[in-house]
């Protein structure tokens, strides 16, 4: 028997497969022999318990056991045998080490315990998690590091992808190490190169045509016909030069059509036209088909060649570390699963001498969210189904949200072909009130063409719960200092400032004062959000307001942000690590840039002797003091560390508004304190930062909220939950990163093709007949909706949805808000669901039921932080060394770095709060800065910063100035790219356009807004002057 279970949130997965074990029993199957997985210990602790939990119901209850009549209902033929049934019971409660439920990271595990890691020559090893693993990572690079050859071939490979932190390194050789599933089913194949033929032969049959296009419409062929950025070509002579250029700009060739289309309009031409559109497309291919010949093919080499030498650094430090990440166990025993030494396979199913390994045969096999499935354990897994007499998986493919992982849900989703089964959906939800799965129904029914779902009823006695939803956010407000706005009539213009008047500027606050507000206590309320930062956010306003909450890390204490770097620096000191050295030097406390990055790379053996005596000179003046310093800070006496370190840095001061920073601080250095020496403290570190002891400290009470992302919820579940969503662009990757792209068969055996390859090259792919990149982007949108999914169905009885606005409203009444945006399948979604004829109406909360909570036991306390200045005070300093350690500020500089980066952030801010140049609205904005930045900046920098772009203002009056209609942050889309412009302004009556970008001593990008004009050109149906310019600030 084979049966694919198809259930949505909350139909009752985990008693299903409890059931299921139980009619195996009931069939007279060996409990020994009956085998079930799950993809968490939370998850088979709940099996295990219901599975007992069943047994006792029918053997105390018999016929009228509910269990009995629930599993009649699913096989009817199904006979139940008690006496047979309680000796089952008994010899289970006596041998329960024999009951075989795994997560199926531990059943593979078993598999390489008993069989890979002895063939290898291990016969003990731990496992770790992704952060205790960090640890080889960063081993592989220092080997990179101190080998020059491997370091060569390392920065080749990063050339064009450096990044501003030396954690690019670290995530190339953990993204490879995380991918390396990938490499595994690769059959490399040398690739054949394409046809290119004569370039500039094809380039100048579309040019050629172009030039009949002018002479068609009598008009002399000139530059003109030609867009700027292209007119280059025509001054070249010589096949090889045209040739060069061509390739050299490839870019902009693929990217853009090279004629101004002002010159080709006209319906004389338009035959002409299409013939140099199909010619131009022509060249385009032949063009990608030469980079793909000449970058494309080398870089997937590379790829192959960097990441074998990756692997076998990590995978010889693995061995004699003997510690593994689930991951590797996964990738070892896949890799060895199939030679014909170990035995463990018979043709396309497992062995005897398998079987032998895990203890008995399998007669029955039950895989729990087989949604979360990898390929790889997939892989694993099929010779073991071959030999099942009963297979069951449930799964929900609209919970698949760990693709990141390797999961893929359309394996699921093909189940029941692959394996010739039966299937079934379960179609009641056991956990939500009527209230929401009515609105959940209602949201995600044809949602998306490719997002199948089937709506669910909810039990007859949860008839009632609550559904609020609530759009807004500063962001939705109409700008009504245009143009625009002021054509329109009054009453339409008073509607609009009304709904303006409505909106919720400020969601997060919203969301704790109605916590406040409604809530009578704080247990079982949950807050779901997409990422930590929002969640962070919203626990700043819980703060305001009074609320305690948890916040829950499984990091450890050195990993957190406000101590990590402190621990580089304890670590350098200790040890005299250059490579903790460098990470501290890259930490938000210092900052340094990547000239100085560079420096420390290549100079390796150089500041290692600057630093050990200090009697050579540095070419990095920069460098030279704060190192000096750092330096200095090893003769320091270990008393004197924790008062210099606090009082220098501006610990306290920099997370003055952060309670959980500032309880991390205080634990790690309530540790500290209780030691004598550095080495004997770091020595405590190393031993215990991966144990509970050292875990991060939360700012937590029972009483409490629960904060957590979509992903840390899933399996969860609130009495109450809070959604704080904001729905965004799909975030395409628009960077020089590497991409690893596999393409499967229908059965997820084999592998039809791959490419391993950096996503700049993404554009050429249409040009190439390659739909890997699209394929990606598909699969990260369905991804996306599942995430919404998920968060949506964890509320028992009371669902909060609160919608910030990606976009400001129209000023139609009745326009689509979101048209033409990657998010705007999510309007009639939540139209749909709130039973709303427009985002208009949710400006103003809209509800459905009751709301329901549980009376408090026990008041609520408000959160104390410890007094943290006990910890922070020495022993008594001399005179003489506190005038020496008040004179040292060299390690300020972490300061000023950060605040040069939040007082561009400022300017920006202000002048996106500035439509016209008004005494009122530099008031405004000013307010609204001082809102966000005052605490970061402080008074006078705050006044620094109003006073450069207040003369900015007064430089450029006429930019500002009521003429122009005013776009500030404007969104362009282009494709599959996007962009966002500090400022447009449009002037209808003299048919003028200015793109402006606002600069504060970066580097200016002229094709960056040249791009910005094509698009805007091409959107433009009248014929309008655009111009582009910086402002410096």
């Amino acid at each position: 028997m084979i049966n694919v279970l198809k259930a949505s949130a909350g139909t009752g997965k985990t008693y299903r497969l409890s059931l299921e074990y139980v009619a195996a029993l009931l069939r007279g199957e060996d409990f020994g022999k009956i085998v079930v997985m799950t993809f968490t210990r939370k998850a088979t602790a709940e099996i295990r318990e219901r599975i007992f939990e069943h047994l006792e119901d029918i053997l105390a209850e018999g016929a009228e056991s509910e269990v009995v009549k629930n599993l009649e209902e699913i096989y009817n033929d199904l006979e139940v045998d008690l006496s047979q049934l309680e000796e089952v019971y008994e010899k289970m409660l006596c041998n329960k080490d024999q009951i075989k439920v795994y997560t199926i990271d531990s059943f593979i595990n078993h598999i390489f315990r008993e069989a890979i890691a002895p063939y290898l020559g291990i016969y003990s090893y731990e496992i770790v998690d992704d952060d205790q693993n960090r640890e080889i990572v960063e081993r592989v690079f220092k080997e990179l590091l101190n080998n020059p050859a491997d370091f060569k071939l390392m920065e080749d490979f990063l050339l064009e992808n450096v990044e501003r932190d030396i954690d690019n390194y670290l995530t190339l050789i953990d993204r490879l190490i995380k991918d390396r599933w990938k490499f595994l089913l690769i059959e490399r194949e040398e690739r054949p190169k394409r046809e290119v033929g004569n370039l500039v032969a094809e380039f100048e049959q579309a040019v050629d045509i172009l030039k009949s296009i002018a002479q068609a419409k009598g008009k002399e062929f000139s530059q003109a016909y030609f867009k700027k950025d292209f007119r280059r070509y025509l001054e070249l002579e010589g096949l090889t030069n045209k040739e060069e250029y061509i390739t050299k700009n490839y870019k902009q060739f693929i990217k853009n059509k090279f004629w101004n289309g002002n010159k080709t309009r006209g319906k004389k031409v338009k035959a002409l036209k299409e013939e140099l559109e199909a010619a131009y497309d022509e060249f385009r291919r032949k063009l990608a088909n030469y980079i793909y010949n000449q970058e494309m093919i080398p870089y997937e080499e590379e790829v192959f060649n960097f990441s074998q030498r990756i692997f076998e650094i990590y995978d010889r430090l693995k061995f004699k570390e003997k510690i593994f990440t689930h991951a590797d166990v996964s990738n070892y025993t896949y890799y060895y699963f199939y030679r014909d030494e170990l035995n463990l396979l018979e043709g396309q199913s497992v062995s005897d001498y398998f079987f032998e390994l895990l203890g008995s045969e399998v007669s029955s096999l039950l895989i729990d969210e087989f949604q979360d499935t990898s390929i790889l354990q997939w892989s694993i897994l099929q010779p073991l189904l071959a030999e099942c007499e009963t297979i069951v998986a449930v799964g929900d493919e609209k919970q698949s949200i760990y693709g990141w992982r390797g999961g893929e849900k359309e394996l699921f989703a093909n189940l029941e072909e692959i394996l010739g089964g039966d299937s079934e959906s379960l179609g009641t939800s056991y956990r939500s009130e009527r209230e929401i799965i009515e609105f959940v129904n209602r949201f995600f029914t044809g949602i998306y063409e490719n997002w199948d779902y089937d709506g669910v009823e909810h039990l007859p006695e949860k008839d009632g719960g609550y559904v609020e939803v609530l759009y807004g956010d500063e962001r939705a407000k109409i700008n009504t200092d245009t143009k625009a706005f002021g054509k329109l009539g009054e009453d339409h213009q008073e509607k609009l400032h009304n709904l303006n008047q409505r909106v919720t500027e400020d969601l997060k606050a919203e969301i704790a004062q109605r916590i406040k507000e409604k809530l009578p206590n704080y247990n079982n309320v949950g807050i779901l959000a997409r990422s930590n930062n929002e969640l962070a956010e919203i626990a700043a306003q819980l703060d305001k307001e009074g609320i305690p909450y948890i916040l829950e890390s499984n990091d450890s204490l050195v990993d957190h942000r406000a101590v990590k770097p402190l621990y580089f620096l304890l670590n350098y000191l200790a040890y005299s690590d250059y490579f903790e050295l460098i990470k501290f030097l890259r930490s938000e406390l210092v900052g340094i840039n990547d000239g100085a990055l560079k420096y420390l790379l290549q100079n390796k053996a150089r500041v290692e002797e600057y630093m050990a005596n200090g009697e050579i000179e540095l070419e990095a003046a920069a460098l030279s003091e704060i190192l000096t310093t750092i330096r200095d800070l090893k003769k320091l006496d270990f008393n004197l560390l924790t008062s210099y370190l606090v009082e220098e840095l501006g610990l306290l001061e920099l997370y003055q508004d952060n309670a959980g920073a500032l309880k991390n601080i205080y634990y790690f250095f309530s540790k500290m304190k209780k030691f004598e020496s550095l080495p004997k403290f770091m020595a405590y570190l190393e031993e215990n930062k991966d144990r509970e002891e050292l875990k991060q400290v939360g700012v937590k009470q029972a009483d409490a909220v629960q904060l957590m992302t979509i992903h840390k919820s899933k399996g969860l579940s609130f009495e109450t939950e809070f959604f704080y969503w904001k729905p965004s662009a799909n975030q395409s990757n628009r960077g020089n990163s590497l991409e690893l792209y596999l393409d499967f068969d229908e059965r997820f055996e084999n592998i039809e093709d791959y490419m391993l390859t950096n996503s700049k090259y993404s554009q050429l792919f249409e040009y190439l007949n390659l739909d890997f990149h699209k394929q990606e982007e598909e699969k990260a949108f369905v991804e996306e909706i599942n995430n919404v999914y998920v968060a949506m169905t964890r509320p028992v009885r009371n669902l909060f949805l609160y919608i910030e606005a990606p976009c400001s409203y129209k000023r139609l009444l009745d326009k689509q808000e979101w048209a033409g945006k990657d998010y705007g399948i999510y309007e009639e979604a939540i139209l749909g669901g709130a039973k709303a004829a427009s985002l208009k109406d949710l400006a103003e909360r809209k509800s459905f039921g009751k709301l329901v909570v549980s009376e408090s036991e026990e008041e609520g306390s408000q959160v104390e932080l410890p007094d943290l200045q006990k910890y922070f005070q020495a022993e008594e300093i001399s005179e003489n060394r506190l005038a020496e350690i008040n004179d040292d500020k060299d390690l300020q500089m972490n300061i000023q770095k950060e605040i040069k980066r939040n007082e561009g952030l400022a300017i920006h801010y202000y002048l996106e709060h500035i439509k016209y140049d008004t005494p009122q609205k530099r008031e405004y904005a000013r307010s609204m800065v001082l809102a966000k930045y005052g605490n970061l900046l402080g008074p006078e920098r705050i006044e620094e910063a109003f006073v450069k772009v207040e003369d900015l203002l007064d430089r450029h009056q006429d930019y500002f100035s009521d003429r122009w209609d005013v776009y500030t942050e404007y969104e362009l889309v282009s494709g599959d790219k996007q962009y966002r412009i500090d400022r447009l302004i449009v002037d209808d009556e003299q048919q003028e356009v200015v793109i402006i970008d606002y600069k504060s001593g970066k580097t200016q990008e002229e094709e960056q807004l040249d791009r910005y004009a094509e698009i805007v050109e091409a959107r433009l149906e009248d014929e309008y002057e655009i111009r582009t310019e910086f402002l410096e600030v």
